[in-house]
């Protein structure tokens, strides 16, 4: 493995291919008995009992005035037992707090009896060496799922968990195994890209990332809505616990005074930890965790910020302790990483790319191995790898990718074609027919399949229409009574929307947001109606309205639903 001592360059690594870094500020605990996901569920802010073995989630503690006690991820590793994985400043707190109010129940907590090492890789291809240090497929797939994995003659406990913005996993392995692990990290890893990763790096990931650390970005003198982790960590349908109250409430009617996003700096200098934030001599926030990112090229904060001011990209010339500063504001996180499949289709366009202008395909069965090494799905790179090796003469490993491909997803049609093809060029016509056989029937299975889907979404449409018009009528009795009514003008906007009556949606849309003004869904419906009505400019004024709105309700999803397409508009004008 390649020796990184440059910040940029394992910033990169992580960023682009794979890093690893021992967490030795994190650890484990675990809790077990029959009454575990119970009695967890009576005293933690999300919705454990939801929990299938192998899953998990972010949670929270919180005291009556939903204060944030701790901040962790509970995962359930079997029917009655679960690991928690949090920050090591966390971990008595989490065990005090959860004892307070045990009496009776069958549960019991341990922070001894686990694994004492933890280990993070991370970036785009973390999967595919993990694959390759266990010598498997697995199942850590969607966030936060956990599985007992076995590397070399160890088992260790896997977490499906990003740190820093792209995938990655955290593993818990005895101590007596770390280093052997981090030697084979580095022996298997370095066709992956591996990079041992310093702490400065980490802490610029984690920053980019908006990941948060407990007594340096939030602590018990934050409530959890102030944090963003309502986002992640809260269930609005479960059952009571202690804060609840205070979340909900927030939740329907308003937003915290001050409530973490970004801000990104212009000039070289960072601004001091704690510092605050001023305009004209009156506070509107207070600085955490700063850093420059090489992601934006700029030097970055993680900052609460009045609600007054949290709108995005709002460009604010701000005292931070005594000096002079101009700040942006940015939705967190400021790095938006790419999916495995987005990932691979710049890799299969680019290895396109060299196909056409070059005669040595080298390079792009390079860049094509690797695609769908990210995303082992991914068809369409498949059947460009296996031209190329045709090409080559390679068949025998032509296809054997397609067989890879079938094995992955047997109903991938392309996989089985060009396997008769390369058979065909093979001289194995009994076997070239069999594969056209199993193509043809999948074709038609997929006819069919699709010819009922049609049937059914008619039949839904129809039930469909019958609903919007009884709710049309319905909605409209309620404004011959009460012409300004927020719910009927916004359900029959929306309806009117849906049905691509554009036209009619105006009216009662435009009725919500002047008598409403902090009612972000409706600033986005209208948005929307404006944009098909080809209405551009009216609908970046709607929408800048909106995230204002949004942003000081906090109502994240609306506003970066807004932001979105403002930006998609002001860039087609640009």
């Amino acid at each position: 493995m390649e020796t990184i001592t440059d910040i940029s360059e394992e910033h990169h690594h992580v960023r682009e291919t794979c890093g690893y870094f021992l967490l030795d500020d994190w650890c484990l605990a675990a809790a077990s008995g029959q009454d575990t996901f119970t009695y967890l569920q009576t005293q933690t802010t999300n919705d454990v009992l939801a929990l299938a073995v192998g899953s998990g989630l972010d949670n929270a503690l919180t005291d009556r005035k939903a204060r944030l006690l701790c901040s962790f991820s509970v995962h359930k590793n079997s029917e009655t037992s679960a690991l928690f994985l949090l920050e090591k400043n966390q971990r008595d707190a989490l065990i005090q707090n959860l004892e307070a109010y045990h009496f009776r129940e069958d549960i019991t907590f341990d922070t001894r009896n686990v694994p004492d090492v933890l280990l993070a890789l991370q970036g785009p291809k973390s999967p595919a060496l993990l694959e390759a240090l266990t010598g498997q497929a697995h199942r850590l797939t969607k966030p936060n799922d956990v599985l007992k994995l076995t590397i070399g003659d160890t088992e260790v406990w896997g977490f499906c968990k990003s740190l820093t913005g792209e995938e990655g996993y955290v593993l818990a392995l005895p101590s007596a195994f770390k280093n052997q692990l981090i030697q084979k990290i580095e022996e298997v890893g370095e066709p992956y890209g591996i990079a041992a990763i310093g702490e400065e790096a980490r802490e610029i990931l984690r920053i980019e990332a908006g990941k948060l650390v407990y007594g340096k970005d939030m602590d018990k003198t934050h409530i959890l809505p102030e944090t963003g982790l309502e986002h992640s960590s809260v269930s609005y349908h479960k059952g009571c616990y202690t804060g609840q109250e205070v979340i909900a409430r927030l939740k329907t009617y308003g937003s915290p005074a001050f409530a973490l996003m970004g801000l990104v700096i212009e000039g070289a200098t960072l601004p001091p930890y704690n510092a605050v934030i001023k305009i004209k001599n009156k506070k509107i926030g207070t600085i955490k965790s700063t850093t420059y990112s090489y992601s934006l090229g700029k030097n970055i904060a993680l900052a609460y910020i009045q609600k007054d001011f949290r709108s995005p990209d709002q460009e604010l010339e701000v005292t931070i302790g005594d000096q002079p500063f101009k700040v942006k504001t940015a939705l967190l996180p400021f790095h938006q990483t790419h999916s495995r499949t987005e990932r691979a289709e710049k890799l299969h366009q680019e290895a396109l790319s060299f196909f056409k202008k070059e005669e040595d395909l080298e390079k792009p069965i390079s860049l094509l191995r690797e695609a769908i090494a990210l995303d082992p799905k991914f068809a369409p790179g498949y059947e460009a790898l296996g031209v190329m090796l045709s090409k080559q003469n390679k068949l025998d490993e032509a296809i054997a990718l397609m067989k890879r491909l079938a094995e992955i997803d047997p109903q991938e049609i392309m996989a089985h074609t060009n396997l008769s093809i390369y058979y065909m060029q093979q001289g194995r016509i009994e076997d070239a027919e069999l594969e056209k056989g199993e193509a043809t029937a999948i074709q038609f299975e997929k006819l069919v399949e699709e010819g009922r889907i049609k049937r059914e979404k008619k039949k839904q449409d129809k039930q469909d229409r019958v609903e919007q018009e009884r709710q049309v009528g319905m909605f409209k009795q309620v404004l011959e009574i009460d012409p300004i009514d927020q719910i009927a003008n916004f359900g029959l906007g929306t309806i009117y929307l849906d049905t691509q009556k554009y036209e009619e949606a105006l009216a009662p849309l435009q009725t919500v947001v002047e008598n409403f003004k902090d009612y972000s869904a409706a600033y986005l419906a209208l948005g929307k109606t404006l944009e098909k009505l080809s209405q551009k400019e009216e609908a970046a004024e709607v929408y800048r309205k909106g995230i204002a709105a949004a942003a000081k309700k906090g109502d994240l999803m609306p506003l970066k639903d807004m932001q979105s397409r403002l930006n998609q508009i002001l860039h087609s004008e640009s």
